[in-house]
């Protein structure tokens, strides 16, 4: 007897909410009364890059089913008078363009519903054949809505000004890549919402009437007032922003790449005196505000700094500070942090990087950057120039070859001592199919350092399955006697490495060999799997 489905609605939904959606969806077909259940989940998220994938002659009638199957499950919602919880909308496909009424109906019955979360995406690969999307005004008159978030070519025009707002629940505001009509209507809007604690800003666009899509312009200034709840706040793309929120906690600017990045920054940050997290990305800085920083911000915790302007050497000193993120091209990066947990460095190969103190539970990520203007790759020095030696124990040095790998690149050393040990070598790029590549590759790897595991990961580099069938077969041995031939027999202290566990970031059968259980790899870019090799001499 089926005791599960003569619970109570409310629960049923409930189990709903904790499956995944496509396993959600699915028990529509159990029965009659798992039809009616999931048509009553107050959960509706439609993407069409899920329900359609690549184009087929058959779009248009799975168009019809699209539209018949939401506009159903809306006016199942309305007839038992349901509030929904989460309505998410994203579309890529040109065919929106045909849809404009529906999204319209659907606004509208949403908010009828009284939806507290509103999610709308809608990104188009050719804007100049598909018009903008022209949001109703009635999705800013719901009271309910806890959460909204608009991406894409939605436009916001000046009747605006003049339509209520009622957005005295939000919480939660998202607005990105939108066209505006007015730089205005955004201050306009998230005045109107006294209780916002996480606000995102994004490369909005305003635009002329006369044609959305000629002489589009940044939104260049920001100026907001009151908001006295704000917790979170990421701003992108914006020159002048001022932020007036005395409790702001967690700050992400980022300038954008569209500007002139040697201007200053013109952005309230003094004033946040309770941040705990800032990230700045795209912004000119100096070293005597970056050391002024931790005096300004006594509960700073977490600090990124992404391709920042002017900035050669930084000096950290902060007994507070527990994650710092570096990403942009230094000379000098000196740590004076004793509870850092945690420090990721991606940068130029030649950067000197010193800890005065350290915490012994820190974590040292690092990915230094190659110039192949420069010609070889300088990965023993850049382990050699991080002091001291202690630090390199938790160290991951990832190790990533944009232009490809070549030969002549590879600065290689014979060295019969063991170099530097650290953490953990990761690889996420391989040589051309080349074993006498390969040798030199792993030859170049191994006299830079001596890694306690070596990790390979698959996402769109299909030279990576060979490349790790060739590294796991010469470290059981099967190769050891051709790289002794190849490098006329002068044993390094390498070669008597081998592999004492192999750890799968997926599922792996057992009584499958692991040239079968490589190959067998699905590659992905959303979902990058990985196999690690621990090492021991």
């Amino acid at each position: 007897m089926d005791r599960i489905s003569a619970l109570p609605k409310p629960i049923l939904h409930d189990i709903l909410a904790r499956l995944p959606e496509k396993d959600a969806a699915m028990t529509s077909v159990l029965s009659n009364e798992w039809r009616d259940t999931w048509y009553s989940f107050p959960i509706l998220s439609i993407c069409d890059r899920i329900i359609f994938g690549s184009y087929s002659p058959q779009i248009i009638s799975k168009l019809d089913k699209l539209i018949g199957y939401v506009t159903r499950r809306l006016l199942k919602l309305r007839e038992q008078s349901l509030t929904i919880k989460v309505f998410k909308l994203d579309m890529m496909r040109e065919h929106n363009k045909y849809m404009s009424h529906h999204f319209d109906l659907w606004m509208n019955m949403v908010s009828e519903n009284r939806v507290e979360v509103l999610e709308l995406c809608l990104f188009y690969f050719d804007t100049y054949r598909v018009p903008p999307y022209d949001l109703p005004r009635c999705v800013f008159e719901v009271k309910s809505l806890t959460k909204l978030v608009l991406k894409g070519k939605i436009k916001l025009n000046q009747s605006f000004f003049n339509h209520s707002i009622k957005l005295f629940s939000l919480r939660t505001l998202c607005l990105r890549d939108l066209l505006l009509e007015d730089k205005g209507i955004i201050e306009h809007l998230i005045s109107h919402c006294p209780l916002l604690e996480d606000l995102t800003v994004s490369c909005c666009l305003v635009y002329k009437k006369k044609n959305p899509f000629e002489n589009e312009k940044f939104v260049e200034s920001l100026f907001l007032h009151g908001l006295q709840k704000l917790k979170e706040a990421e701003i992108q793309g914006i020159k002048e922003v001022y932020i007036d929120a005395p409790n702001l906690e967690n700050l992400c600017y980022a300038y954008g790449p569209f500007y002139n990045l040697e201007a200053p920054l013109r952005l309230n940050l003094d004033s946040f005196t309770r941040l705990r997290c800032l990230r700045l990305r795209n912004s000119s800085n100096t070293e005597k505000w970056l050391l002024d920083l931790f005096h300004n911000f006594p509960f700073l915790e977490h600090l990124e700094l992404c391709s920042c302007n002017m900035l050669e050497r930084i000096n950290i000193s902060s007994a507070q500070l527990m994650i710092l993120e570096v990403n942009s091209d230094l000379k000098e990066v000196n740590i004076d942090a004793p509870n850092l947990l945690s420090f990721y460095y991606c940068g130029d190969d030649r950067a000197i990087i010193s800890f005065l103190t350290s915490s012994d539970h820190l974590v040292f990520d690092a990915s230094p950057a190659h110039d192949s203007r420069r010609g070889y790759y300088s990965l023993r020095e850049f382990i050699l120039n991080i002091k001291p030696r202690k630090v390199l124990a938790s160290l991951s040095l990832s190790v990533y070859h944009m232009d490809g790998i070549e030969q002549n690149c590879l600065s290689i050393q014979q060295v019969s001592s063991i170099p530097p040990s650290i953490k953990c070598l990761e690889l996420d790029s391989s040589p051309n199919e080349d074993e006498d590549l390969y040798f030199h590759y792993m030859n170049w790897l191994l006299s830079c350092c001596c890694p306690k595991t070596i990790s390979f990961f698959f996402q769109d580099d299909y030279g990576m399955k060979p490349f790790t069938v060739f590294v796991y077969e010469l470290l059981m041995g099967r190769k050891k006697q051709e790289w002794f031939d190849h490098f006329g027999d002068t044993k390094c202290w390498w070669h008597d490495l081998k592999i004492v566990k192999l750890t799968y970031s997926f599922n792996d059968d057992e009584k499958v060999d692991f040239k079968t259980a490589v190959n067998s790899i699905l590659l992905s870019t959303n979902d990058r799997k990985s196999v690690s090799f621990s090492l021991e001499l």
